[in-house]
């Protein structure tokens, strides 16, 4: 074993310490202490090193740990964020654990980042339902990666407003597979441009499925696609499509333009104010 970890694993007793853990003191531990461990998620990974690189780091009571044999019982994304972050942060480490605790670990449901979020104080109670809503309006047509809670965090602060905005026009719906987070996506992207009472309007006619001027003919459109396809499979084709054609209805209902058809726009409409006039198209 390297003479920069053996010093570590010179006491016989069950200890913790904290390390000022650096990407070369990472690289000694995973190499030489990684034998038995589970699949590395490469994704896990990313977001970790992007909270590490973001100085959003933060030491917590949970780390790394070695078994009595020095094998690396928990711990791994961390270490490994820290080699690719290139970034030195402070982590608690545990020593001597015995092998067996290796069957609590992980075995309680980790925290969602709506309570995680929540918890962190800042922005009262966020709910799952909101941040459901700001995948859907960060995804749009694209796809969404998967962000940290202190990612999300960020960007629900600038965004909430409107989200919020969005879960009022459109609490429920009478037909299943409206009141969704992407229609409220949708809403929550339109109202930075759109006026706020013909927003009002369209989640009305949505909501209680009554159309009662002719100018709400994208509307009821859009409300048929969304009953027909309310208890449809959604994977990343049926999103992109259900988020494009709520985007054409509105934008054709504010343009007060009649549709023979409700096709899938393929270009955002209705751009964030951070994301300026350029059109953001479906991959």
């Amino acid at each position: 074993m390297s003479n920069l970890i053996q010093h570590f694993f010179e006491r016989q007793d069950p200890y913790d310490v904290v390390i000022y853990m650096t990407p070369d003191l990472a690289s000694a531990f995973i190499t030489e202490c990684n034998t038995h461990n589970r699949k590395l998620v490469d994704a896990h990974v990313e977001r970790l090193s992007r909270e590490m690189k973001a100085g959003r780091w933060l030491l917590t009571h949970q780390g790394i740990a070695f078994t009595v044999n020095r094998v690396l019982l928990d711990g791994q994304h961390r270490l490994w964020a820290v080699v690719m972050s290139e970034v030195t942060v402070p982590m608690r480490v545990f020593f001597n654990e015995s092998p067996d605790s290796l069957a609590a670990i992980d075995a309680i449901r980790a925290r969602t980042n709506d309570e995680i979020i929540s918890l962190a104080g800042g922005m009262g109670t966020v709910t799952r339902s909101e941040l459901a809503t700001l995948r859907a309006v960060l995804g749009g047509l694209g796809n969404y990666n998967r962000m940290t809670p202190g990612e999300e965090s960020q960007i629900l602060a600038r965004h909430r407003k409107a989200i919020l905005f969005a879960h009022e026009l459109l609490p429920t719906a009478r037909y299943r597979g409206v009141a969704t987070a992407i229609t409220r996506g949708v809403l929550a992207r339109a109202s930075y441009s759109a006026d706020a009472g013909k927003l009002q309007h369209f989640a009305d006619v949505l909501q209680s499925g009554v159309a009662p001027n002719d100018d709400d003919q994208p509307i009821t459109l859009l409300l048929k696609f969304l009953i027909g396809t309310g208890h449809s499979r959604r994977g990343r084709p049926e999103v992109r499509e259900q988020y494009g054609k709520t985007e054409r209805a509105l934008s054709a209902y504010l343009a007060g333009e009649q549709l023979n058809k409700l096709y899938a726009t393929t270009v955002e409409l209705f751009p964030l104010p951070d994301e300026g006039n350029r059109p953001r198209s479906q991959p």
